[in-house]
């Protein structure tokens, strides 16, 4: 097992960074690192893009941006949480990977600036992401948005918070979200699968890495079923998936063991590992050809997915 050669080719660019370390670094140092970690910006043709500010969990105003891709009044619409273990990652971060989301769907992507951790622990960060999502649904006219095909979508904590947000809604009787978009979601806090033993030294994500970031968010009992989302007894009724895994990512297992549960609870979900990849590997798909093909055959597996009836976001 190797890293794709296109994606080994791009991080050799990045060898000199400096190093990103949640064992021996503090959280705000390694935000410091990446407000000057940037990725080339992307020069995707866009309808539109713009900052909007809407209520968050706990009622104070937060910043989400909206990614237009045609002029439509109704185009479907993907609420993105950014990964970074609940505790780096901003609307910036992951500017590029919105923007060639709504490129290859035709959706506008909703980009959430949730609350981080260790400032804000659990639930802030799915209050923020479900609140966020309730808003969309409701405001859904004046943003462009069809409500009745609203996807939840995030890559690693994000996807954790996606699927959060959905199990939540389930939860309220919410029938509001149509579909997930999750790319090497964070499910177990237990840490305990074959693909932590085998890829826990990986750079972009380490084990030791990981369990820092569980601390952050969940200090008292990360077992929580919407923290450790594979603690949640039951799933059936839940939105269709796509579920995307990095072959050489600790998080791989989980996630297949993930959408496997939902498979097994009537769920329709599509799991899709792609193979010498890492985890992150999504954030670098306007630079690595083999990254923006696998984005869209993930793309093309939610569009295939059947689209649950998803109600008027008047409800």
């Amino acid at each position: 097992m190797q890293i794709h050669p296109e994606l080994a080719a791009v991080l050799e660019h990045f060898k000199d960074a400096p190093p990103m370390d949640f064992v021996t670094m503090t959280v705000p140092e390694i935000r410091g690192v990446m407000d000057n970690f940037a990725f080339p910006p992307s020069d995707l043709p866009l309808h539109e893009v713009r900052d909007l500010q809407a209520p968050g969990g706990d009622g104070q105003p937060m910043r989400l941006r909206l990614y237009r891709a045609t002029a439509s009044p109704a185009a479907p619409v993907m609420v993105f949480f950014h990964g970074g273990g609940w505790c780096i990652g901003t609307l910036d971060t992951h500017d590029n990977l919105c923007r060639h989301l709504a490129h290859l769907t035709g959706m506008n992507v909703v980009s959430v600036d949730y609350r981080l951790a260790p400032e804000h622990v659990f639930p802030a960060a799915l209050d923020d992401a479900y609140a966020a999502t309730r808003w969309v649904a409701d405001h859904a006219v004046d943003l462009s948005c069809d409500a009745r095909q609203l996807v939840v979508a995030g890559d690693s904590a994000g996807g954790n918070l996606a699927i959060a947000t959905s199990l939540r809604a389930k939860e309220d009787n919410w029938p509001g979200i149509a579909r997930q978009l999750l790319f090497y979601p964070v499910c177990d806090a237990r840490m305990d699968t074959d693909s932590h033993d085998l890829f826990g030294q990986i750079p972009m994500l380490t084990r030791d890495a990981m369990a820092a970031m569980w601390r952050h968010y969940h200090p008292g009992s990360p077992m929580h079923p919407l923290a450790s989302i594979t603690q949640y007894p039951d799933l059936t009724g839940l939105p269709p998936a796509v579920v995307v895994t990095a072959e050489l990512d600790i998080l791989r297992d989980e996630g297949e063991a993930f959408a496997a549960r939902l498979q097994q609870a009537g769920v329709a979900a599509h799991c899709q590992r792609v193979q010498g990849m890492i985890h992150g590997f999504a954030n670098f798909s306007t630079l690595v050809p083999a990254v923006a093909q696998s984005l869209q055959q993930a793309c093309d597996a939610l569009q295939k997915l059947p689209n649950r009836a998803a109600m008027s976001a008047t409800i």
